[in-house]
C-alpha cells in the first residue's frame, strides 16, 4: 500500500512546456485528501519549486518537499529542516579550475541558497530563470576551502558535459556525488547525497516503511529513489538506464504519466 510518493518535476510532473495538467494536479489533490503523503523531489531551490507547492496545495505544517537533489529536506509549512548534506569549498575551487581547462561553464548554490556564477552564461540564465533566482557574479578564486555549499554545477551545452561526463578526473565522484540533472546541468553534491537517500531519510522521520513509497522520475538524479523506493517508477520518456532499473513504467510527461501512475498503484490498491 502507497503512502507516500516522491515526484520529480521536469520531465515528469512537468509536460516539455512546464506546465503541469489538469490530471496530474487532481490525483495529487486526491491522494492527499486519502491521507497519502505527497512530496516533490527536485535539484530545484525551495523558491524555485514553491510555485509549484502552492499549485498543488502543498504549502501546510505537514507537508514536505526535497530540495537540491536531496541536498535538503523541509518541512513545507514550519521550515524545519528535517535533512541536509553541503559540499566545501574546495570542491568549487576545484570544479572551477576543471571548468577552465575544458572550456565550460560552472555555477554553484551557497548553503544560504545564493547563486553564483564566475560569468554570466545562458545555462546559468536557464536556472535563474526557471527558479526566479538572481545569479551573482563571483570571483571563485576567491573561495575559501571551508566554506559551505549545497551543489556545484557544471552547465553547458549536451556535447560538451557528455565529454566530461566520460573524462572527468575519478576524484571527483570518488569523494562527491555526481548527477546528470539534465542535458545541461552535470551537479556534484555531497557524497552522502542524492534523492534516494534524502528520501529514506524522510520515510523513516514519517515511520514509513520504504516499501510503501513511490517514486516517480526520468533521468539521472532520480535513479537512486526509484530503485530504493519500493514502487519505483520510471517515465516513458526517461532515459534508457532509468526505465531498466524502474520495477514499473507509466505513460510519458506528455500525457499525465504521473496521475496514470497514482490511478495503478495509489487509487487502485
Amino acid at each position: 500500500m502507497v503512502k507516500l510518493v516522491a515526484i520529480d518535476l521536469d520531465g515528469t510532473l512537468f509536460d516539455s512546456k512546464k506546465n503541469i495538467s489538469l490530471d496530474n494536479i487532481n490525483a495529487i489533490k486526491k491522494a492527499k485528501q486519502m491521507g497519502v503523503k505527497v512530496v516533490i523531489a527536485t535539484g530545484r531551490p525551495f523558491c524555485g519549486v514553491r510555485p509549484v507547492l502552492e499549485t498543488l496545495d502543498l504549502l501546510s505544517d505537514s507537508d514536505y518537499v526535497i530540495c537540491y537533489n536531496g541536498a535538503k529536506v523541509l518541512n513545507v509549512g514550519t521550515q524545519e529542516l528535517i535533512f541536509s548534506r553541503n559540499v566545501d569549498g574546495k570542491l568549487a575551487k576545484d570544479l572551477y579550475s576543471f571548468s577552465i581547462l575544458n572550456n565550460v561553464n560552472i555555477h554553484a548554490f551557497r548553503d544560504n541558497e545564493e547563486l553564483i556564477t564566475p560569468k554570466h552564461n545562458p545555462y546559468t540564465d536557464v536556472e535563474s530563470r526557471i527558479n526566479k533566482v538572481p545569479d551573482h557574479l563571483f570571483d571563485f578564486c576567491k573561495i575559501n576551502d571551508d566554506d559551505s555549499f549545497l551543489k556545484v554545477m557544471l552547465v553547458d551545452e549536451k556535447e560538451k558535459l557528455d565529454n566530461i561526463e566520460n573524462t572527468i578526473d575519478p576524484h571527483f565522484f570518488e569523494d562527491y556525488s555526481m548527477v546528470r540533472s539534465s542535458l545541461i546541468f552535470l551537479e556534484f553534491l555531497n557524497k552522502e547525497t542524492d534523492k534516494g537517500l534524502a528520501l529514506e531519510k524522510l520515510s523513516a522521520y514519517l515511520n514509513i516503511d520504504m516499501e510503501n513509497v513511490m517514486a516517480i522520475g526520468d533521468a539521472g538524479n532520480d535513479l537512486n529513489m526509484i530503485i530504493k523506493a519500493g514502487y519505483g517508477v520510471a517515465m516513458k520518456n526517461s532515459f534508457p538506464y532509468i526505465k531498466e532499473a524502474a520495477k514499473y513504467q507509466t505513460d510519458d510527461n506528455e500525457h499525465s504519466g504521473v496521475a496514470k501512475a497514482f490511478e495503478r498503484f495509489v487509487f487502485n490498491n
